[in-house]
């Protein structure tokens, strides 16, 4: 009987070092890739600064189209200091969604997904040190738009939290008491509206649906630990990130176009792209394959 006994423990722990073995060997197998954060921020737009040395009668325009107007009696250190000229207004523009993925900043509030006009970031600076806006004051802020719709966009703001920024319309939750609106108004230039923080801001509404669904990417080729997986929704322009290789709350009949971004070790690009329309829960195996930096460029452009 004990010969019987540890034979079977024998057997048993066999197997499970022959099964532990074959996945290693299994995970050994699967190509493996670096972060691209870096290959994505040297392809970030580059922020803009303005000097503003003299009172004017502005506006400051970016080069993408956004009007700013302000003035130095709404800005103050963080400790509510007033201060005098000289001083800088920085100005990042995103308008499209290979902008958008290049700087990682999806269009999500929460779980809910956002139909987005476009987003901004909008500092200023004095010294090498971030200013806020007094309360109460606003800049106002227009965002370019060829064919603006009255579709009770709303004024969203980035709550950063390490590299994660969420979008939210909860100015109290930021520490800001708001007296504007928080919509954006259409206008000549396109959508225009109070901005009572600086930081992200973003023209958008809740893109809503009866239904949604998520996307599982797996492989048998590659591990996705590092891989950067996004999906553009062009009917509302929204862009998603997966978080753990799982994408979620895409409105159900969306059309949806998956690009996935990896480097390799030695400095090479791979990608996966592939467009569909999201009906149910699903799973995409994913293979990807080696791209050039212009064949990569051209497939974010047409998004």
């Amino acid at each position: 009987m004990n010969k019987k006994i540890i034979f079977l423990v024998v057997t048993i722990a066999s197997g499970l070092l022959l099964s532990c073995s074959r996945d290693r060997i299994a995970d050994e197998d699967l190509n493996s890739y670096n972060s691209p954060n870096s290959y994505l921020d040297s392809k970030k737009q580059p922020e803009q600064v303005f000097e503003i040395d003299s009172a004017g009668t502005g506006p400051i325009i970016g080069n993408q189209g956004t009007t700013i107007w302000g003035s130095i009696q709404c800005l103050t250190t963080s400790s509510g200091d007033s201060i005098d000229y000289p001083f800088l207004v920085k100005l990042v523009e995103l308008y499209t969604p290979k902008d958008m993925i290049y700087y990682q900043m999806p269009t999500v509030s929460g779980s809910t997904v956002l139909q987005t006009a476009g987003e901004i970031r909008l500092r200023a600076e004095k010294d090498g040190q971030n200013l806020v806006l007094a309360q109460p004051c606003a800049f106002k802020v227009s965002m370019p738009n060829s064919s603006p719709q009255s579709n009770y966009m709303n004024v969203y703001y980035g709550q950063e939290s390490g590299d994660q920024v969420n979008w939210t319309t909860d100015l109290l939750s930021l520490g800001v008491v708001p007296t504007q609106s928080g919509w954006w108004d259409v206008d000549t230039i396109g959508y225009t509206a109070y901005i009572e923080r600086l930081g992200w801001i973003n023209c958008d509404r809740t893109f809503s649906s009866s239904a949604t669904h998520s996307i599982t990417f797996d492989s048998d080729v590659d591990d996705l630990t590092n891989v950067a997986i996004f999906a553009y929704l062009p009917n509302s322009q929204t862009l998603i990130k997966a978080q753990g290789q799982v994408l979620s709350g895409i409105p159900e009949g969306s059309d949806a176009k998956v690009i996935a971004i990896a480097v390799d070790g030695s400095g090479n690009l791979f990608h996966f792209y592939q467009e569909m329309v999201v009906s149910s829960n699903s799973t995409i195996m994913v293979e990807m394959s080696a791209i050039s930096d212009p064949d990569l460029t051209a497939i974010l452009d047409a998004l």
